[in-house]
């Protein structure tokens, strides 16, 4: 089955990634076929994909206007998007998984 999503405007297929992704498949996973900006955006920098993967998954672009409400994967609310970060904006040292994340 294809894992494919959107991140900061773009299209990626993640089929081939997700397994080896260092937080985990399911966060991947349970955004298919979702617009997960909100939930990608407060771990990692906007243009880690593009430095990251292989230039082959990113598929496209999407006009961000055109991406309905329920289209959007959003925290959960016992992870609301303020609640991880540090009062610089990233995350905590402790749960860093990669040097890329800050």
């Amino acid at each position: 089955t294809d894992c494919w999503l959107v991140l900061c405007g773009k299209v990626y297929d993640l089929t081939d990634f997700h397994p080896s992704h260092p937080g985990g498949s399911k966060i991947i996973t349970d955004c298919a076929g979702m617009d997960a900006t909100l939930l990608f955006e407060p771990i990692h920098p906007s243009d880690i994909a593009e430095r990251l993967l292989s230039p082959d998954v990113k598929k496209g672009l999407v006009d961000k206007s055109t991406i309905r409400e329920e289209h959007i994967a959003k925290p959960e609310e016992e992870e609301k998007e303020g609640d991880i970060l540090s009062a610089n904006g990233k995350p905590p040292i402790e749960t860093m998984l990669n040097i890329f994340d800050f």
